[in-house]
């Protein structure tokens, strides 16, 4: 069975997604000190100027019993806004600027 932890990242590693960031951790849990995860998935909201994951940076994340997992969220929620410079969009954006909290747009 597996859990959600809270962690530290460790290390930022692994293979490079389209835009040049790094989509594997390894991590070391809270709870059992001084052990670390296998490398570990960076899912693309995450990654790069988005996550700003770093060293140190606390995490949500789920080791599965294979020993893959995935880094779940920042534990403080952080993001700036930022959004990665290549977004590719199959289909149609209508982008408007007159939009407030509550509105209802369906």
């Amino acid at each position: 069975m597996s859990v959600v932890q809270k962690g530290i990242v460790l290390t930022l590693e692994g293979e490079t997604d389209k835009n040049g960031n790094l989509t594997k951790a390894k991590v070391q849990s809270m709870s059992a000190e001084g052990t670390s995860t296998m490398p570990i998935t960076i899912p693309w909201y995450l990654r790069g100027e988005m996550g700003k994951l770093e060293k140190g940076t606390e995490i949500a994340f789920v080791v599965f019993d294979d020993t893959t997992g995935i880094i779940v969220s920042r534990i403080d929620g952080n993001w700036d806004g930022t959004i990665e410079d290549n977004v590719t969009i199959k289909g149609n954006l209508n982008v408007r600027k007159d939009l407030k909290l509550g509105d209802n747009i369906l």
